[in-house]
């Protein structure tokens, strides 16, 4: 017997689609995301979470998610910046990249990275994994 057959008619036609589809789901996994995400959620946002998962990976989701809302989740690669170590590895990566500090710098000048990243710390937030994403997408 499924896994699934507590929750709605509509939900259960959702489920039994997604399962029959090219979607790289098992039943267990679809289960999961509602338990987590409830049944209104999966109706709304399960193909924007799988589209997500397909781009990226589940991991780098579900760091998105410690900090936003599953709504949010079609926003996922707008808001995604890399992998980093720290925030503030971040903060000289884009320094860097706008060219405002120049990449190959003497190894003598020293920058406070961590500083750098607190000051942009609230147009960007730190993730598990060393994740970073915008915060305005």
């Amino acid at each position: 017997m499924p896994l699934y057959t507590s929750y709605s008619e509509e939900t259960q036609t959702l489920i039994e689609e997604f399962l029959e589809n090219t979607w790289n789901w098992d039943e267990d996994e679809l289960v999961a995301f509602i338990e987590e995400h409830g049944e209104k959620n999966f109706k709304l946002h399960f193909e924007d979470y799988a589209s997500a998962v397909d781009e990226y990976n589940e991991e780098l989701v579900e760091a998105f998610l410690e900090n936003f809302d599953i709504a949010d989740v079609s926003s996922c690669s707008d808001a995604y910046q890399g992998q980093y170590e720290s925030g503030a590895e971040f903060a000289q990566q884009m320094a860097e990249d706008c060219g405002d500090v120049p990449r190959n710098m003497s190894s003598w000048i020293e920058i406070d990275w961590k500083a750098s990243w607190d000051n942009l710390d609230y147009d960007y937030v730190e993730c598990s994994g060393g994740h970073i994403f915008s915060q305005n997408f």
